[in-house]
């Protein structure tokens, strides 16, 4: 019984993460510290990746969807190599806030009851830019962040020191 009541709690947190219609647009910071973040989305299902500064799942806004159900924004955010990904629908770029700790939460669903959703948190820190890759699937979710810089003319990706899981619910 258990296993039942927690396979629909996760069907219903993975439809409000994923949503059967459009999602609402992203609506990028207006005021603040700023940091970019692209993401990637490697999985064949609907799929979408929250954000939120405070804790829990429930407080999240969409900040990347993907779906082959309905249009994807395919926006960027001038970040580097911005132009290797240029009209491609898995990969989305955001302006994000900066310098508050940032939980990050992933959802899939593929056919039938193959869902997944996994988070991770860390400070974007001002004026950074961070790749975020997500995979969902029959085996799985997994989801990795690196920090983007550029040093003579190439993009390095280093390892994020603050990394840490999401808080999914508030306690």
């Amino acid at each position: 019984m258990k296993k039942s009541a927690l396979r629909f709690a996760s069907l219903i947190v993975i439809s409000a993460l994923t949503g059967c219609a459009a999602p609402k647009p992203y609506i990028s910071p207006t005021s603040g510290d700023t940091a970019k973040i692209r993401v990637i989305n490697n999985s064949m299902g609907t799929s979408d990746v929250s954000a939120t500064t405070t804790c829990g799942v429930s407080s999240a806004k969409s900040i990347a969807s993907f779906s082959t159900f309905y249009k994807v924004d395919k926006s960027r955010a001038d970040m580097y190599g911005s132009q290797e990904y240029e009209n491609k629908s898995n990969v989305i770029e955001r302006v994000v806030e900066a310098e508050k700790d940032t939980n990050f939460f992933a959802g899939y669903q593929g056919a039938s009851t193959n869902i997944c959703i996994v988070g991770t948190a860390f400070t974007p820190r001002k004026n950074q830019q961070y790749e975020m890759r997500f995979l969902g699937g029959i085996g799985g979710c997994s989801l990795t962040v690196v920090k983007l810089s550029v040093v003579d003319g190439q993009i390095v990706k280093e390892k994020i020191n603050d990394l840490h899981p999401a808080k999914k619910t508030c306690e």
